[in-house]
C-alpha cells in the first residue's frame, strides 16, 4: 500500500497515512494538534478542509447522505 502525505488545515503538520488507491474523502486526526479533518487524495495532491468548510461532495458525511438520498428515488 502507498503512502500519501498531506498537511493539517488546523496547525500546517504533515501527516502520513496509507493509501487504498481509492479516491473517496476521509476523515483524519492530526498527529501534532490533534484536530479532526478531511482529506481527499487527488491525482496531483491531497486537498484538506476543516469540517464544515468542505464541499458537500468532498465531506464523508454529507456525501454518504447525498449518495443514499439519490439511491431511494
Amino acid at each position: 500500500m502507498a503512502q500519501i502525505t498531506f498537511v493539517c488545515p488546523f496547525c500546517g503538520h504533515y501527516n502520513t497515512r496509507s493509501h487504498d488507491g481509492l479516491y473517496a474523502p476521509r476523515y483524519a486526526v492530526c498527529d501534532a494538534c490533534g484536530e479532526r479533518f478531511i482529506y481527499e487524495p487527488g491525482l496531483e495532491r491531497v486537498n484538506t478542509f476543516k469540517p464544515g468548510e468542505a464541499p458537500c461532495c468532498s465531506d464523508p458525511d454529507c456525501r454518504e447522505l447525498e449518495m443514499m438520498a439519490h439511491c431511494e428515488q
